[in-house]
């Protein structure tokens, strides 16, 4: 595998000869004069490169990576008798955003920007929300289509964890609009925690990033709401479908700032409680709200709350009396402040000041076992009479707030230096507690006149001897101020046309291990005469060991971070201005990983296991990409991805290597969609997996830990049935389509989709079986199934 990756490294070293010219993007939208509203459908033509977009519904459009220079821009529309012809200037590395009034008074407004164009950067891809809602198979879901990206989850139909680059869900740090993001999905996969349709990107940096992000990542999601300036006071729209319903509402603020707000709710609880009194069957709900304003030419401000919630409480009731009961509550919110300035056109500073609560509350109780006093000669006739029962319970409560203050800084010293540096502080007054166990209830027929278990002893009833059992329980509860400083300097030099380097180092200090990780990162990009680029990076990421590991009653004080260090080596090509081609090997290793020992001890219960934790296991990682999208205006978008991916791991020394779940051989996504007139669109995507390492199910049974900041296993290190029975996800592929029409009725726009999921009927299977491969069970995933929504704008 190695002897591989140094050829292609050869290849792309000797096609680096010389460069091309320095790009910058241009997004803007066009108004007509005598409304005010967002005019679509208008002409947008560069006349230097010949291009040309047609505006959309919002009147927007987007030229990337225009070479540096004056350009000339002529919009045209049907409704306007005369065409309109607008001088603007591109700079190299920003991004310029305008506003277009057209019509007999012409008017062009240069608008300040949120934020310069983001540097370039190894392994980042970015995908507009106005894609990611049409994405075939998703049903307009935002985060689901990312898994059509390279090396971005696993194709299934159930689980939605993100899996990046063979890492695991807990390695990847979530964002919304620099807010932290409690968890992606709700329920692990159901539907995501962000509405699609406030979306503007999501970015996604897949590994070998700069030092602006730090400790518990290997991966970052960054996700970002739109920016609307508009000169409508005030719109919204409803969306309904069979899972939820949603509504937003967005407007101006005079013409200095904006603000949307958005909200939705499944209703499957609704529907279930007309028939089912005992139960609140699973729903979730959602909400996010963001208000921006200009305070000035240099300075904007920015609020933004969200928050999500997943709750259900089933109970079985047997001959009027409950035998099992499970009681679940999951849910984060957050609110935040930001303050961007640009105090010079060098100095630029991003200050926030955020807080997020994350909670989680579970009950599970189950009847194991009853004894029945039966009928003899001294009860003649009567019924049995319960007089014990085995019960099992699982009680936890955890909620966690976590303060942040984070400030980020980029200066320009001179046309070919940058440098950026940055702070984060966090506090965390975090609470948790467990108290799980066996109650025994009742009394326990014994025949014996003496016993030596003291959990047990002897009482007499009705001239009968019983045994007593005292309760088996376990209580965990600890309360613990977690604190993270962490900091980074990097430098971006430029010191040939051709040739950028950026060098990093980033110092976190976490007060659960109270060590200092110092964490080194670097990048080297190279453009080429075809005006590709090639990049290299290498970059060390460290991630803390979980909280239970160190704090618990089994836990390991001397626990460390473990290490992760990455080699990437990626080519970009822009064929034309709407094609472009990605290709990025890249290799990971794994160092000081956190495993157990399973250890025997006795207690006056008898011989009991519990495990041990130590940083003793170790991996590695590889794999490759191919990225190819292209855009067509508002005709047309789509891509081709193909991702192979390949991990092993051990558990300490002296154990073997072995696949991980995460070990996706290949994968293969294919996205197309077509507007056929502005108001009909068609889509398609199939997707292609070779296959999964088995696992244990703890693995893929994840949910948000509010202690950490990823997505964990439900049952951590446990012992019995959970950690035998192994899943994998054998070869699976399907095809979904999608057909989207809309109407115009007064002022009001209707929308209207139907997406077929799994259209050629597909049976694709997930693999239950135990460690020896036998007793192998298959759960049948989705069918071909219909999906209808329907969306109301003004």
């Amino acid at each position: 595998m190695k002897l591989k990756f140094i050829t292609i490294l050869v290849v792309f070293v000797i096609m680096s000869l010389s460069a091309f010219a320095q790009t910058g993007d241009i997004q803007g939208t066009v108004y007509q004069q005598s409304t005010g509203k967002p005019l679509a459908g208008a002409d947008v033509h560069v006349v230097k490169t010949d291009q040309h977009q047609k505006t959309d519904e919002n009147g927007g459009f987007r030229f990337t990576k225009l070479p540096e220079g004056s350009y000339v821009f002529i919009i045209t529309h049907p409704s306007e008798a005369t065409s309109t012809e607008v001088a603007i200037d591109i700079s190299s590395g920003d991004m310029t955003e305008v506003k277009i009034h057209l019509g007999a008074a012409f008017k062009l407004e240069t608008i300040v920007v949120e934020g310069q164009r983001l540097p370039a950067t190894v392994s980042r891809t970015e995908i507009r929300g106005s894609e990611l809602l049409r994405i075939p198979g998703t049903t307009t879901d935002a985060l689901r289509g990312l898994t059509t990206l390279p090396s971005i989850g696993i194709p299934n139909d159930y689980f939605g964890i993100l899996y990046i680059r063979g890492s695991g869900p807990g390695d990847t740090l979530y964002y919304f609009d620099r807010t932290p993001l409690g968890y992606p999905f709700h329920y692990g996969g159901l539907a995501s925690t962000v509405s699609a349709h406030i979306l503007d990107n999501v970015r996604v940096y897949a590994g070998g990033y700069g030092a602006e992000f730090g400790l518990d990542s290997q991966t970052v999601l960054d996700i970002h709401s739109r920016d609307r300036i508009d000169a409508q006071k005030l719109s919204g729209q409803f969306n309904l479908n069979v899972l939820y319903s949603e509504g937003i509402l967005e407007g101006s603020i005079s013409d200095k700032g904006y603000f949307h707000a958005a909200g939705r709710r499944s209703y499957l609880d609704l529907i279930a409680g007309l028939f089912v009194d005992d139960w609140v069957s699973p729903y979730f709900s959602d909400y996010q709200f963001k208000l921006a304003y200009e305070l000035g030419e240099k300075h904007h401000l920015t609020l933004n709350a969200f928050g999500a919630n997943d709750h259900f409480n089933i109970v079985s009731v047997t001959d009027g009396s409950t035998d099992f009961s499970a009681y679940f509550r999951n849910g984060f919110e957050a609110q935040g402040v930001h303050f961007r300035s640009k105090f010079t056109e060098n100095l630029i500073s991003h200050f926030s000041f955020t807080r997020a609560f994350t909670f989680l509350n579970m009950d599970f109780r189950g009847v194991l076992s009853q004894s029945f006093l039966g009928e003899d000669e001294t009860r003649p006739k009567l019924e049995p009479e319960l007089i014990s029962e085995k019960s099992a319970y699982d009680n936890i409560r955890a909620n966690v707030p976590v303060y942040t203050l984070r400030e980020d800084i980029s200066y320009k010293l001179t046309p070919k230096f940058q440098l950026e540096s940055g702070f984060l502080f966090t506090f965390s007054p975090a609470n948790s507690f467990e108290d799980r166990g066996i109650r025994y209830e009742g009394f326990i027929e014994s025949d014996v006149d003496s016993i030596l278990n003291e959990n047990v002893e002897l009482v007499t009833h009705n001239n009968r001897t019983y045994q007593v059992v005292r309760p088996q329980v376990t209580y965990d509860e600890f309360w613990y101020d977690f604190q993270r400083s962490e900091g980074y300097l990097q430098g971006r030099y430029d010191p040939l046309s051709f040739l950028s380097l950026a060098l990093g180092v980033r110092l976190d200090y976490f007060n659960l291990t109270k060590g200092l990780s110092v964490q080194s990162r670097g990048s080297l990009s190279v453009k080429l005469p075809n005006s590709a680029i090639l990049r290299f990076a290498y970059g060390t990421y460290e991630q803390s060991p979980l909280a239970y590991q160190v704090l618990a009653e089994n836990g390991n004080r001397d626990l460390k971070s473990s290490l992760a260090r990455h080699y990437i080596m990626e080519f970009e090509h822009q064929p034309s201005s709407q094609t472009e081609l990605k290709f990025a090997i890249y290799y990971k290793s794994l160092l000081d990983l956190v495993t157990t020992d399973v250890v025997e001890f006795t207690n006056d219960f008898g011989l009991q296991t519990t495990v041990r934790y130590h940083n003793q296991g170790a991996g590695y990682i590889g794999g490759a990409e191919v990225f190819l999208r292209h855009r067509v205006n508002e005709k047309f978008f789509g891509w081709l991805s193909y991702a192979w991916t390949h991990r092993e791991q051990r558990t300490h020394p002296d154990a073997p290597y072995e696949p991980y779940i995460f070990d996706n051989t290949h994968i293969i996504s294919l996205v197309g969609n077509y507007s056929i007139r502005p108001t009909l669109e068609v889509g398609a995507k199939w997707q292609y997996s070779s296959g999964t390492a088995g696992t244990h199910v703890s693995e893929i049974l994840l949910i948000q830990d509010p202690i950490t900041r990823g997505m964990q296993p439900i049952f951590n290190d446990v012992q019995g049935e959970w950690q035998v029975s192994m899943a994998s996800l054998p070869l699976y592929h399907r095809l979904d389509m999608r057909v989207r029409k809309i109407w115009h009725r007064k002022g009001w726009q209707i929308s209207g989709f139907l997406e077929i999921l799994n259209v050629y009927n597909r049976k694709n299977i997930i693999k239950l079986y135990n460690p020896a491969g036998d007793d192998v069970q298959e759960a049948r995933q989705f069918p071909i199934i219909p999906h209808i929504g329907l969306t109301i704008e003004f």
